[in-house]
This record gives structure tokens, C-alpha cells and sequence, in this order.
């Protein structure tokens, strides 16, 4: 049964009959979820006053990373300050990325429906979907997972659940803190520890932690 579940002719089945989703979770556990981690840099807090400079984002299979996306945006008009200061994304760095329809668009496609993960995912998904919807017409309507509440139910004691304060609880490393790739990297890294504290909680398919982490 698990060379079954790990062929490519079960992962390509997968999409077409999500039922096989449930029979890997079942016999894999929660590194059998096929996920996107996913992380997103702006030029301030409010989706309709302002844009997306940069998305990152990993395709886990099996609990390992089996793609990656990365872009920055071109966002043509001025970057605030304090944003070049706060993530190290120039404007000179911004010219040379992507125009944001064409972004949003690739973005889709590397996301298809599989389950989001992402820390406070009620910030970056509303955010996206806002551009998404004003730039393509269409919204994201995938299962979602957010690991700032996870981890503040599994880890109450903590004084923060910031990224960067959960990631040291856990002692990873935090080199490039408010980069898209750098927190999505750390934010993989962090999911890979909370699936061993929700599996001791009896938690284990996708279902459990999604009821869980409401």
C-alpha cells in the first residue's frame, strides 16, 4: 500500500478523485496532505488602498517541497519607505518584476484547489483575492489553514505567535524575515512542527485540522 501512494500514477489521480486525497491522509498521516505554503508582501495593511510586491509559495507533496513559486511585482508607482525598509524590496528591484495580471495569473495555476497554508492566512488570502477578483474576474476558493492560530491553540503559553517568535520556539532559522521566500520557508518549516504536535492530539487528516485551527 505505500508504494501505491507514493507512485506518480496515485498523485496524478489525486486531482482528478479527491477521494484518494482522503485514502494517503488516512495511511499517511498529515505529511500525506498535499498543500501550498504561501506568503505575500505589500505596501500596507488595506487591500483596496494597497498592492502585492512579492508572493512566494511551496507545493508540499509527502512533506516535501516539490515546487516553488516566487514574484515580484511591478506595482508602477512609488514604494513607501518604510516598506523598503521593513522587507529590503527596492524600487529598482521592483522594474525588473512581473506585471500583476500576469503574476495573479501563474499564481493561479501553481495553486489549482489544493489546501492554503499560511501565517495568519486571514490577512494574505483576502488580500490576494481582492487583486484577483479586481484583476481576473475569479477568486480562490481553497480549503484554508492558518498556523498563527494553530499555534497559538497548541502553544498557549507563548508570549507571541508572530512568525519569527513561534520559529524560535522551535529553534528555526530566521534569516529573511518579511521576504516572501524567506517567510514561507520558515512558515514550511514551522508546519512541519505542528503536524507532530497535532498528530500526539489525535489530529491527523486534513478534516481534523481544519476543525481544529477555526
Amino acid at each position: 500500500m505505500y508504494n501505491l501512494l507514493q507512485s506518480e500514477e496515485f498523485v496524478r489521480l489525486e486531482d482528478e478523485f479527491p477521494f484518494l486525497r482522503r485514502a494517503r491522509e488516512h495511511f499517511s498521516g498529515l505529511r500525506g496532505i498535499s498543500c501550498v505554503i504561501l506568503d505575500i508582501e505589500t505596501t500596507g495593511l488595506e487591500p483596496e488602498q494597497n498592492e502585492i510586491i512579492e508572493i512566494a509559495a511551496l507545493k508540499i507533496e509527502k512533506g516535501n517541497i516539490e515546487e516553488v513559486f516566487n514574484s515580484l511585482i511591478n506595482i508602477h508607482k512609488p514604494l513607501p519607505l518604510e516598506i523598503v525598509r521593513l522587507t529590503g524590496i527596492t524600487p529598482e528591484m521592483l522594474l525588473e518584476g512581473e506585471d500583476k495580471a500576469s503574476a495573479l495569473q501563474k499564481l493561479l495555476a501553481f495553486l489549482k484547489d489544493t489546501p492554503l497554508i499560511a501565517h495568519n492566512i486571514e490577512f494574505d488570502v483576502p488580500f490576494l483575492n481582492h487583486h484577483i477578483q479586481s484583476t481576473l474576474g475569479v477568486a480562490l476558493n481553497n480549503q484554508l489553514i492558518c498556523t498563527l492560530k494553530l499555534s497559538r491553540r497548541l502553544l498557549p503559553s507563548l508570549a507571541s505567535h508572530k512568525l519569527k517568535k513561534v520559529a524560535e520556539h522551535f529553534n528555526i532559522p530566521t534569516p529573511l524575515v518579511h521576504r516572501a521566500p524567506g517567510d514561507v520557508e520558515i512558515t514550511y518549516q514551522l508546519w512541519l512542527k505542528l503536524i507532530e504536535l497535532l498528530e500526539k492530539h489525535g489530529i491527523s487528516t486534513l478534516e481534523n485540522v481544519l476543525q481544529y485551527g477555526v
